[in-house]
């Protein structure tokens, strides 16, 4: 199975979803520097860093898929090792996405600010934000790491892929908790910036989603690899 060819791929898709959880790890810390310092220049200048890793994962998923085309695996799970590459791009291209959605609602930011100070459940949904980052981060970290060992312990490589659904459920709880208080809180927003929330909310929420998807696809790597 782990021949030349094969074992070139691995690392190339390894690489590949290396430099996809750094794209989530820095959208992480825009988050915390939007929802949490406040500090938009800084945000700012974060994502330009998020653009940045996001087109050197884009050249290593090109890259993978190059080495695919000369005949690493067998047909059968070179299909499935094609998919594993666009879904983990997908997960590095939607974190780019509302990367690029938080950095033009600046009015928004200055909106919840306002709000909260005459409703300090605003803050929950700051925090609340910063939360599914952190559960971002840790779906795309397990993700990779199952990844990893693929080759050296296919068991645990499996638990390891099982792990992004868990923390997908506890990202998606949290998003639907987010999205009941906002509109709880209608009358501290104006409708613009509910509607704005809202779309950050669902593009936080997808990366995690996105991340499960491509657990998914793991899965089906794994079983394959054990008939």
């Amino acid at each position: 199975m782990w021949g030349k060819k094969e074992k070139r791929a691995l690392a190339a898709v390894q690489q590949h979803s290396e430099s996809v959880l750094g794209v989530v790890k820095k959208f992480e810390e825009l988050l915390s520097a939007v929802f949490s310092e406040f500090d938009f220049q800084k945000a700012e200048s974060l994502g330009r860093a998020v653009s940045e890793l996001e087109s050197l994962a884009d050249e290593q998923v090109r890259n993978f898929n190059k080495v695919l085309s000369q005949g690493a695996f067998l047909p059968a799970y070179r299909g499935d090792f094609a998919r594993l590459g666009d879904q983990l791009d997908k997960v590095a291209d939607i974190t780019e996405e509302v990367t690029r959605t938080i950095l033009m609602r600046e009015k928004m930011l200055r909106a919840i600010k306002r709000a909260e100070r005459r409703e300090r459940r605003i803050k929950e949904i700051r925090e609340g934000l910063i939360k599914m980052g952190e559960l971002a981060v840790k779906s795309v970290d397990a993700l990779n790491s199952s990844l990893k060992i693929l080759a050296v312990n296919i068991d645990l490589a499996e638990i390891r892929a099982s792990e992004v659904g868990r923390i997908e459920h506890e990202s998606d709880l949290i998003e639907q908790d987010l999205l009941v208080g906002l509109y709880e809180l209608e009358k501290f927003l104006d409708p613009v910036t509910i509607v704005q929330l809202d779309n950050v909310i669902h593009g936080v929420g997808d990366i995690s989603d996105n991340a499960e998807d491509a657990s998914h696809l793991v899965s089906i790597i794994v079983y394959g690899l054990k008939l």
